[in-house]
Parts: C-alpha cells; sequence; structure tokens
C-alpha cells in the first residue's frame, strides 16, 4: 500500500504538468558516492591547467573486486613493521573486502529499511533510498570497512561493539551479523551531509590542493595517532576506501620518479595470494613527492601521471558516525552548510547556462569552472547560498535539480507545441533564474510563454505544514514576466507581476505515508484537499492549513508584504475585484478543463476547490452555478444595480 501510494503520487505529479492554460491579460514584463561512482569523470576546464586527470574510472561492477594478491613476504619491510606498530593486524579485519554475505530479504530487513528510515524527504525524494542495494549489496564494502577499522581505532567503537568477546577487531569473524553493520556503515556515504563533505567539497580543489589535502590530513593525525579515511580512484581500483594510518618519510623510487613521503595503509583490497586473508602490502601504500606533488599508489597503477586520483582524505569522524547504527550522531563537523550537488536530466547540459554563485561573505564563482570534479554531464559540485542563472538561448531541455543542506530544488521547463510556437516544441525559453535554499525567481526574457516546473523539499522540523511534505507547483509565465516562490513557515507565497496561472500538488512526507493505513482512494481523499489551482494576479500565500486539512489562500492585496487579506467571494482570478470580466473567464476555463480531464487528472490533479473565490454558492466545487452567479452578479452591476 505504501509502494502504490508512493508510484501513483508520483504519476499523478508527472500527468499534471500538462497545462493549457491561456490568460486574460499580463502585466508588465537535475550512485553513490564512492563505491557506486559509475561514470565519474574527472574534466578540466578550458582555463584549468591543474588538471586532475583524464577520468574517475568506472567502480567496482557487481560481482567483481578488485583485490590486490601480494606475496607473502619471508621478512617484514620496515614499512609493515610501522603499520603493525600502529595497529596493523589489531585495528584492522583479517577478511578481504567482498560483496554482502547476507540474503536480499536480510539485507532488506537490516540494512535497507533502516537507513531509508533515517533518510530526510530530499534524500528520499532524490531516490538514495533505491541506492542502498547498489551501494551496499551490489558493490564492495571499502567504505564500510574502513569506517569501521577508523572508528575502532580512534576509540569510537570496540571490537566488542562487532562481536561480542571480540578483543581486537582482527578477531572478528565474518558473520550475518557483523556484515550488516558493515553494509550499513558502508550506506553512510549516501546521507547528504557526508556526500557533500567527501566528494562535493574535494570536487573544487585542483590537484595540487588535493595532494596537499592528503599531506596535512597525514600530518594531523600522525600528531594524534589516528587513523583518517583516505579515498582513491584509479582504472584498476575504481573509486576506492582506505584507512591512513600513518605518514612515514624516506625515498622511495618507482618508474623513475622519487617520492619522500609515504602514508601507510590498511587496504581491505590486499589479500595474501594463497590465503585470501587481509595482509598489508608495501604496494597499496600511497606516495608522495611533496615538493613537486606528484604521487602514486604502486598496486592500482595509480599515478598522478596516468589520471590516477587522490580523491579525499578526512579525519573527521563525525562524517563515519552520522546516523551510525552504534551510537549514531546528528551532526557533523566539516562545515558544507554552503556545499551542494548539481545534477542535469532530460539531455540539459551546462554549456545551455551560465551560472554564478555567490557565498555568504560575498564571494563569487563561475560555477562550472569552480567545479574541478563532476559525473559525466550531469553531476557537478560546487558551492554558494545563492545563484544566478541566464539562459540565453534556447535549447533542447531543461531540467536540473540543485541539492544543498536542507533542500532539494528541482527546476524544468516545459513547452507544447503549436501553430504559434513551433519552434519551442520541447525546448526551454531563455530566461534568467535567482534561486537559494527558500526561494526561486524565475524572468522569461524570450518571446514565447512557458510552463515552468519546480519541485520544492525541505528537511522535516524546517516548516510548520506537515503533512505536506514537498511541493510540486507550475506556473505558465509569460514574455517579460518574472514569478517568485518563497518558502514560508505556513506554506510558499507566490509573489510577481501581470497574471500568473498557479498549479501547486503537495506530496506527503514518507513518515505520514507510512502511517498512514487505508487504500489509495482513501488516501487520495484526504490528502487530495491539499491540491490547489489557482490565478495569481496579487502576492499570495498558499498555505497548508494542517488544522482544516486543506490548501488555502491569503493575499497581500495592500502591499505592505503581510499575507492577511482573505480571498473575496467572486474574486476568481484573484486581482482584489471581485466579479469582473476576467472573472468570468477563469470560472469558464475551469469548467471546460474539468470537463475535458480524465478522470483521475479531473478528480485529484485539479483539487477539490481550486479557486474559493470562485465557489460562490460555497458547495465546494467551481461548477456552471457558479458560473451564472457571477454572470448575473456581472450584469447587474453593469446595470449600476447589485
Amino acid at each position: 500500500m505504501k509502494k502504490q501510494i508512493a508510484t501513483l503520487l508520483a504519476l499523478s505529479t508527472a500527468a499534471a504538468c500538462i497545462l493549457t492554460y491561456q490568460p486574460t491579460a499580463v502585466g508588465a514584463e537535475e550512485y553513490s558516492v564512492l563505491d557506486y561512482t559509475d561514470k565519474l569523470v574527472q574534466e578540466a576546464l578550458d582555463d584549468n591547467t591543474d588538471e586532475l586527470g583524464d577520468a574517475l574510472y568506472d567502480s567496482v561492477t557487481e560481482g567483481d573486486i578488485p583485490l590486490y594478491e601480494a606475496d607473502a613476504a619471508s621478512t617484514q619491510s620496515e614499512l609493515e613493521k610501522a603499520a603493525i606498530e600502529k595497529g596493523m593486524y589489531k585495528d584492522t579485519f583479517s577478511f578481504a573486502n567482498h560483496l554482502c554475505t547476507l540474503s536480499r530479504e536480510d539485507f532488506a530487513e537490516r540494512v535497507s529499511d533502516p537507513v531509508s528510515a533515517n533518510m530526510t524527504d530530499p534524500e528520499l525524494d532524490l531516490g538514495y533510498s533505491t541506492d542502498i542495494s547498489y551501494i551496499a549489496y551490489q558493490s564492495g564494502l571499502c567504505f564500510g570497512m574502513a569506517a569501521i577499522s577508523v572508528l575502532v581505532h580512534n576509540g569510537e567503537l570496540t571490537p566488542s561493539d562487532l562481536q561480542e568477546g571480540a578483543e581486537t577487531l582482527y578477531d572478528v569473524t565474518l558473520t550475518d551479523d557483523v556484515d550488516a553493520l558493515i553494509a550499513y556503515y558502508n550506506s553512510l556515504q549516501l546521507y547528504t551531509e557526508v556526500e557533500l563533505a567527501v566528494i562535493t567539497a574535494p570536487a573544487m580543489l585542483t590537484k595540487e590542493e588535493h595532494t596537499d589535502m592528503f599531506l596535512d590530513c597525514a600530518a594531523r593525525c600522525k600528531e594524534k595517532g589516528t587513523y583518517f579515511m583516505a579515498c582513491i580512484s584509479s582504472a584498476k581500483s575504481g573509486t576506492h576506501a582506505m584507512v591512513g594510518m600513518d605518514e612515514q618519510f624516506g625515498n622511495w623510487t618507482f618508474n623513475g620518479i622519487s617520492y619522500d613521503t609515504c602514508i601507510l595503509t590498511y587496504d581491505s583490497n590486499s589479500v595474501q595470494k594463497d590465503t585470501k586473508e587481509s595482509i598489508f602490502s608495501d604496494k597499496t601504500c600511497i606516495y608522495i613527492n611533496s615538493e613537486t606533488k606528484q604521487y602514486c599508489v604502486p598496486a592500482y597503477d595509480l599515478t598522478s601521471e596516468n589520471g590516477g586520483v587522490l580523491l579525499d582524505a578526512s579525519d573527521d569522524d563525525s562524517l563515519l558516525t552520522y546516523r551510525a547504527p552504534i551510537r549514531g550522531t546528528t551532526e557533523v563537523n566539516t562545515d558544507v552548510s554552503e556545499t551542494v550537488k548539481w545534477r542535469f536530466f532530460s539531455g540539459t547540459t551546462k554549456d545551455q547556462i551560465d551560472v554564478t554563485s555567490t557565498t555568504k561573505d560575498g564571494t563569487s564563482y563561475d560555477f562550472w569552472k569552480a567545479c574541478k570534479m563532476n559525473y559525466g554531464d550531469t553531476i557537478y559540485f560546487g558551492k554558494g547560498s545563492t545563484f544566478h542563472l541566464e539562459k540565453k538561448e534556447r535549447a533542447q531541455g531543461f531540467a536540473f535539480d540543485v541539492n544543498g543542506i536542507g533542500y532539494r530544488l528541482r527546476m524544468e521547463q516545459y513547452a507544447e507545441s503549436s501553430p504559434e510556437t513551433p519552434k519551442v516544441h520541447d525546448r526551454g525559453t531563455k530566461c534568467k533564474m535567482d534561486f537559494c535554499g527558500d526561494s526561486i525567481s524565475y524572468t522569461n526574457t524570450d518571446t514565447e510563454s512557458i510552463l515552468v516546473s519546480y519541485i520544492l523539499t525541505y528537511d522535516q522540523g524546517t516548516y510548520n505544514y506537515e503533512p505536506v511534505g514537498s511541493v510540486h507547483i507550475a506556473l505558465v509565465i509569460y514574455p517579460n514576466q518574472t514569478a517568485t516562490i518563497s518558502k514560508q513557515d505556513t506554506g510558499l507565497a507566490i509573489t510577481g507581476d501581470g497574471e500568473i496561472f498557479v498549479q501547486a500538488l503537495p506530496m506527503a512526507t514518507q513518515k505520514c505515508i507510512d502511517e498512514f493505513d487505508g487504500t489509495w482512494e482513501e488516501f487520495l481523499n484526504w490528502f487530495g484537499s491539499y491540491f490547489f489551482n489557482f490565478v495569481r494576479s496579487k502576492d499570495a500565500l498558499l498555505q497548508f492549513n494542517t488544522k482544516d486539512e486543506c490548501s488555502e489562500l491569503l493575499y497581500d492585496f495592500d502591499g505592505d508584504g503581510v499575507y492577511d487579506d482573505a480571498p473575496i467571494l467572486g474574486d476568481a482570478d484573484g486581482d482584489g475585484v471581485p466579479y469582473q470580466p476576467g472573472d468570468i473567464y477563469q470560472i469558464l476555463w475551469h469548467i471546460n478543463d474539468i470537463a475535458t480531464s480524465e478522470h483521475g487528472v479531473r478528480r485529484y490533479n485539479r483539487g477539490y476547490v481550486p479557486n474559493s473565490e470562485g465557489d460562490t454558492d460555497g458547495n465546494g466545487v467551481i461548477d456552471t452555478c457558479d458560473l451564472f452567479d457571477i454572470v448575473y452578479e456581472c450584469a447587474l452591476r453593469g446595470a449600476g444595480l447589485k
């Protein structure tokens, strides 16, 4: 039932995007972070001379763990002796990286369901709950194994937390209980704060800055005696997580290049060739030339010269305890408040738009140039609190979302073919947009009208209109017209100039869907009262009235910025003046729209009372009776009567 509700809500939302509204008048002028990175590509922009490499290669594929098989040495190397002194074979697992051994049913019950239950609505909106299987069941568990090793060595976990009686992590044997915990920790990468800290923040660094990040983190941890998370990427390793254990200094040469620094690593991919047990290897360590910033990891043929990448080094343990299954925390220490993930859909690319981002301190960036890493042509990373977008040419497709801390904004343009506008069929108009987490302003700078669609989703606790969790809202915006949607405590404010048709389809929070005990029809009988259509001629607040369980409008007719004016009976176009020809048009349009819509769209996607001002007889339906009332009243007023 819960899945049916979620699926049908999504389908009803998509169906609602087809509008044919024409106004009576117009006023003034879109994986995982570490193990599931299918197409994580490192791209050097045209004016970026510090190339990080040609590509961050496809990660571990299903059923394929790139283990490094090392020969057992008769004597320990100096690096292995140093690693043992730092906890190798004590604070590390005895078994190697692997695919999860749980049955699918056990995995769902012990990993997928609880991880998903801890997700925010923006994370669920992004489909991260469905990615849990890819992250922790169909891919290797290197992140989870590395995370637990770091936490055990640093005192955040004990071996007995994983398995009763274990005195060291090396004592822990692979059981279903242990594998469930490893898979759970492997899934932590899907939480927004962790993803933004591990991938997005480093995405703005140059190759040299990435190398310095590893050197600095290793130096800090050497002084503290702690482990840290070290993430790399190469053709041979995929995108891979290891443990940084210590920093050693000396002289090592590989392929004719000298390195003066070695970061000792515990690599869950490194196994003894005969026994397949976990083993330390000099060749899985990270070697760096601190002067030239060159680096290599010999076991994976990873070098600064062949496109291998040192992705991220972090000694923030809070990223590994955030919403974790054992003594989980609710905050991270790394500041990702202005870090965002930008994702394109429907063939849209960055070449179609210019974006400037600005941080709270007033610093502005060319968003694309500041981003040094991206997933192919679809996902980019950057920072900013506010964003200015300009689309100066019509281009095929226009759909993207921006995911930041506490919010997810999805923005799309739609255009339908017609004899008058054949060139905008399936194309977006030229436009300007200014947006932040709480507000989106769109200006149509083209000569054709456009249907603009948004999905606004926020973390629970940042608003007071639950059961509504996100809002799919569509607006028809005409040439030289500006419309702004801003988040308010009890709903969304829609402001701008001219007449704007607004269609709002609120979506229930996952919590409310999970708790609802009834049929799909019963669910819509309840939640359908929040669906709403109206015409905005004056600034309005679309308020989600949780007491009466419906949507309603409040206006700001006097322009004082306060939404304290109730709708006026007979004012179907929302301009503050009732019983005008414009109101007749709106009633006629609505009756026609209802009559020509399919049942599902007619009943639910159009809402029960889309314009309370037009429901003159107060029966909850806008029909020919209301049309008669408004036409009759207009005639009386035209004759000087009332």
